[in-house]
């Protein structure tokens, strides 16, 4: 019998792994995929930021939120990181993950 533990952990892992990449980082599907994905976690992680600014929350919901908070910012980190990955492997490195590339002449399709 596994205890409420073990089961907390993997209702987390399977919220989480809808933010898992499975496209290959060398196809076009992966540049879909993150977009979306990445697009889904800033955003989830900005309107958690305007919920703790804007609403009176109660001890458990501030801590529910800051929690879900944290979470949203290290996937997002994830995400950036396999982009990064991503444009290394193509190439295009920026080992301070500073470039926004946004250079409109580059092209990152296969």
């Amino acid at each position: 019998m596994k205890n409420t533990l073990d089961i907390t952990l993997m209702e987390e892992l399977s919220n989480l792994e809808y933010f898992v990449v499975k496209a290959p980082v060398n196809t076009a599907d992966f540049w879909r995929e993150w977009q979306e994905k990445y697009s889904r976690a800033f955003m989830s992680k900005t309107a958690i930021k305007k919920i703790l600014k804007t609403k009176k929350l109660n001890y458990e919901e501030l801590k529910r939120y800051k929690a879900l908070l944290k979470t949203y910012e290290d996937t997002v980190l994830y995400l950036e990181n396999i982009k990064r990955l991503a444009l290394s492997l193509r190439g295009v490195f920026d080992p301070e993950g500073t470039n926004d590339f946004n250079d409109e002449s580059t092209d990152f399709d296969p």
